[in-house]
């Protein structure tokens, strides 16, 4: 029984180590700020305010992932979202379904949840929204978009070293349809979701993975 003790304490520590490396020299948290509703619904269903993240702090930006990025319109401040276009590529969105260069951009399939409730500041109320799981290679993960009143339609050809980011929720967003397109030297890769914020009753909203 000594032994096990002995061992276990061994794999312990070397967890501990690992983590402190990792957490030195390659990840950081981030708590997503519970002041920006607008950046919270934007993250649904993938996120939303309170949620405190891991983020990869070299990144090598490539289509799909979701990026936190600073805020070109607010010094100090992040938008995050999901990179789906980069510079010389044409993007339509179009009933919230975006498009790069006329093609539809990966595979769709409906959510477990087929529709979610959201808060949309701009209109204080509260919206239902379809969602769609999509695929991008490897990467799966689910969107919010409205069927009765999708935003209105939007193109733009991305600029030479740029990115243009897209929100999961396709409906109530914040991305590069309202600040334009991004610098990708300025973005990590986020790639977890440790915890949920307690204070707003997410303790179910445990460690998940983003990429």
């Amino acid at each position: 029984m000594r032994g096990l003790f002995t061992v276990l304490a061994w794999i312990s520590a070397c967890a501990i180590a690992v983590a402190v490396v990792l957490y030195a020299f390659f990840m950081d948290v981030w708590r997503v700020p519970v002041d920006d509703p607008l950046l919270g619904a934007s993250l649904e269903p993938t996120l939303r305010a309170g949620d405190l993240v891991v983020f990869m702090r070299r990144s090598t930006v490539t289509r799909g992932i979701l990026l936190r990025c600073l805020d070109p319109d607010a010094p100090g401040r992040f938008v995050v979202a999901r990179s789906v276009a980069r510079s010389g590529e044409h993007v339509e969105i179009r009933n919230e379904v975006v498009m790069v260069d006329s093609r539809r951009l990966g595979e769709s399939h409906s959510c477990g949840e087929p529709l979610a409730t959201v808060y949309d500041p701009r209109s204080s109320a509260a919206v239902s929204l379809s969602c769609q799981s999509e695929s991008y290679g490897d990467l799966s993960f689910e969107t919010l978009r409205s069927s009765d009143q999708p935003e209105p339609p939007t193109e733009a050809t991305v600029g030479a070293s740029q990115w243009y980011l897209v929100s999961d929720n396709r409906h109530i967003h914040l991305d590069s349809r309202d600040y334009g397109t991004i610098d990708p030297g300025t973005c990590q890769h986020v790639v977890f979701r440790l915890t949920g914020d307690s204070s707003r009753g997410d303790r179910g909203r445990g460690f998940g993975l983003i990429w």
